[in-house]
Parts: C-alpha cells; structure tokens; sequence
C-alpha cells in the first residue's frame, strides 16, 4: 500500500488532538486517515479576516478609505469646482469585508468654496463589497454627481460630475485572504492556550467536521464571532463528512487501524458505503452548513477542506471502487450542498502525493475529473510535509510547485500529528524564512502548525518581515 495516514480519536470535538500522519510506503494503492470513531480536531488554514478596504469612486475632493479594514475616515472638504463622479471599481469575488473593515469611502465634508459633488463611490475593492459567492456582483456605477453650491464666500457652484461607470463583475474565489501575505495557522485549543500568539494567528482549526448526523460546532462560531477568544481569524474547517458517516453507522475503521476486523476499513467498504449512503451523507452536509449559517453568518470567510483521502475510494481494494468520475462528481455534490447555505464559503481539495504513480504526475490525471472551478485552494491534511524540499513527502514523486501547476490552485500546508496522536512536535522548518519562501514560489500560501512552540507568536512577528507576497491571493 502507498502511504497511509493516521487520525486518533479523541471524543471531544473541540480538542485538538489528532493524528493526520503520513505512514509512507509503495505506490500500489492509497490509504485512509485514521481518526477514530469519536472524531478528531485537526486540519487547518484560511485566511485573515480584516477587512482591505474596497477602491471607492474618485470623489471631487472626497474621502478617502480607511487602511487595514478600518472605518472609513472623512477627507478634506472638497473646494468649490467640478464635483466628479467617482467610476465603479472592479469588482472582486468573494466575501464581504469582514467585521469593522469599511467598504465606501466617505464623501468629503463641506468645503470653503462650496460642497462637493455627491459623486456614488460604487467600487468593490479586495476583500470588500461584492457579496460572497462565486464571483463577485457586477458594481453599479456612479451617480452622476451635484454641481458644487455657491459658499458665503462668493465662489460659483461646480458643474455637476459625470455619472461613474459600472464596475466589471469580479472572478470566483476572493475575500478570504486580507492582507495579500504568507499566512500562519494552529489548532484552536493552542491557540487559547497560549493567548499571546492569536494576534499573529490569521486562521484557526478546530475540530473535524461530520462527527454527528446533525450540527454540533455552535462552539466555532462562539470562538469567531464578536467578542469571541479568536474573533476575526478565519475557521478553517477538515469535512470528514463521509468518512465519519461510515464510521459511526457502520463500523468502519480508517485504512491502517485493524480493531474493525479484517479488512473492515474505508479501504475495503467505504466506496460501497459512500455511495449507497449518499443521500444521507449529502443531508449531514446540509445541516453543518445550515448551522455555521445560523450562528456565523452568510457574509464572514469560512474555509472547507474536503474529506481527506477521498482518493482511496477509487483504488482496487474497494468492493465497489469509484470511478474517478464519480469521485469527482459526489465531491461537487457536497460541496453544492453546503454552498446552498452558505454562499461565502470557500474549499479546498485534498492532496494526497501518492495518486496515480506515486504522484508522478502531480495528480493532473485525478484532479481532471473534479470541477476545480468549485475550490479555492488545494491541502495537505496529513503532516509530515517538507518545508525544506521541493517534494511535499520525500517517498512520493508529487512537488509542491507541480500539484499547484496542475491544479491552478494555491496550497494550504500543514505540519499534523505524530503516530496515534502522539504530539509530533514544533516543526522549525516551517519557521525558517529561506524555506517558506522556496514554498512560496511554489505556490504554497499557508501553514498550520498543529503544535507549534508557546512562543509561536513572536516566530511569526520576526519572520513575517522577511516574507515574499504570495503570487495569488484568494
């Protein structure tokens, strides 16, 4: 068998223990994650959600945004004159700027010379304006702004601006990353636990999604929201919908785990069970996602990673193997599912670096057959990634700049879990500035230490400095 991956169950969803480990091994096969029947906390990344202020139409003289996603601030007081009408920005996809982050610029106050014209800021700059959703709304334009009025100074009213043009639709995928930057992430338990380094944080993780029929992670929305120990940082959620769903109904164990019986695993049963359980898994999609829009929201970035080791129910020793077809089919079946409720959400597509031949050919055959229009970002969800090499497992062919070539899509890495939940540790290779650069320009944007050093925080403030821009930013 290639490479197996290990989850541990711990029964609290809100811990953070898990085991997502890459047992490495041939390229005959693919292998599970062994996350036990109570559940595990685990995967990781997303993006910040402070809001960059949208572009605003140019005013005659008028406000300006405010930096950083903060509150819009008044500008000078425009002078008698033309008062031109501000043109619709470019709209972005994605979500709305999240919490204080002002979208519009502020019209100017009055001016000595008389008032400025009323020129409609329209655009929707990153991160802000367009609803979330895939693809931004068309802005509307400008309104064609008021001639200036005559001050008790005696100057003559401005001639009316011109109407500002409607900004262009945005593409699919923004407003989860703000600002446009390399991105560190950990388990939400660490990260309260050590309470100074959630400034540095820009997502969190916490437990693996799918342990229950029905929603039971109010407790995500309670750390996110206002007021909350990690409010503004992005959730970054594992969906191990499906494979949970066969665990908990029908005894299944993940791929490498033996206690279920021989051969009682998702490796041997889970295609069969997936399939001829489909309906019901696709409603326990719905009712997380029914709850995270309950409690969270509709408009703040939310992040999927979808089902770890999906690839495994395509390989021979299923009873009822899946096409690739099919796989890619079902997966964008879920993730219809829990956009119905949740339009701002965005996904990731799992990386496993053992598909095909051994990842030979860095999973273009197998991610061919997915609709990648539908995600945002591909993972890793099992540790034991390099940091210091171009391969993402050093016993499979799969490069991280390949998988993001073949995909189009930007990567969220990971650092897991030892074997059968035992803590692997700080991985100080993640903290190294010359390696998370090489990985940069390989197209990865994110890193979630699963148990990162108390001092984590004051890593990330020195190395952040010495960072590239990531080349895209969803």
């Amino acid at each position: 068998m290639p490479n197996r991956r290990r989850l541990s169950a711990i029964p609290r969803t809100r811990t953070f223990a898990r085991s997502l480990v890459a047992l490495l091994a041939a390229a005959s096969g693919a292998c599970g994650n062994d996350a036990g029947s109570g559940g595990t906390a685990g995967g990781d990344v997303g993006g910040t959600p402070s809001a960059t202020a949208g572009t605003s139409g140019t005013l005659g003289g008028g406000g300006r945004l405010g930096s950083s996603g903060g509150a819009p601030q008044a500008g000078a007081g425009a002078q008698a004159g033309a008062g031109a009408a501000g043109s619709a920005g470019a709209g972005n996809a994605g979500g709305r700027s999240a919490s204080s982050g002002g979208a519009r610029g502020n019209l100017g106050g009055m001016g000595n010379g008389g008032m400025q014209g009323a020129a409609a800021s329209a655009g929707a700059g990153t991160g802000g304006g367009a609803d979330a959703g895939v693809g931004g709304r068309v802005n509307a334009g400008g309104t064609s702004g008021a001639g200036g009025r005559s001050s008790g100074n005696g100057g003559r009213g401005g001639n009316p601006g011109s109407a500002g043009t409607t900004g262009s639709a945005g593409t699919s995928g923004g407003g989860v990353f703000s600002p446009c930057q390399f991105h560190f992430g950990t388990i939400d338990s660490i990260a309260k636990a050590n309470p100074s380094m959630i400034a540095q944080l820009d997502f969190f993780t916490p437990g693996w999604m799918g342990q229950k029929d029905t929603f039971d992670m109010k407790y995500v929305c309670d750390e996110a929201n206002t007021g909350g120990e990690l409010a503004g940082k992005v959730p970054v959620i594992v969906a191990y919908v499906a494979a949970f769903y066969a665990k908990r109904h029908l005894g299944r164990c993940d791929c490498n785990v033996n206690t279920c019986g021989t051969n009682n695993d998702l490796c041997h049963d889970g295609a069969a069970d997936v399939q001829g359980n489909l309906s019901a898994i696709i409603n326990v999609y719905k009712s997380y996602a029914q709850g995270f829009a309950s409690c969270y929201g509709t408009t703040k970035p939310i992040v999927f990673e979808m089902e770890p080791d999906w690839y495994q129910y395509t390989i021979s020793s299923q009873t009822q193997p899946m096409t690739a077809a099919q796989a890619g089919s079902i997966m964008s079946q879920f993730v219809t599912a829990v956009k119905e409720s949740l339009p701002n959400a965005r996904f990731s597509m799992d990386i496993s670096p053992w598909v095909g031949s051994n990842g030979a050919d860095n999973g273009a055959d197998w991610y061919s057959h997915f609709d990648m229009s539908l995600f945002s970002f591909i993972n890793t969800s099992g540790g034991s990634t390099q940091a210091n090499a171009t391969k993402i497992r050093s016993s499979n062919e799969m490069t991280w700049a390949g998988v993001s070539k073949a995909t189009g899509k930007p990567i969220l890495a990971d650092t897991g879990y030892g074997a059968n939940g035992a803590s692997a540790g700080p991985d100080p290779n993640w903290d190294t500035a010359s390696n998370i650069n090489a990985r940069i320009a390989d197209g990865v944007v994110a890193i979630s230490q699963y148990n990162p050093a108390s001092n984590w925080g004051a890593t990330i403030a020195s190395v952040r400095s010495q960072l590239n821009t990531p080349k895209t930013c969803p």
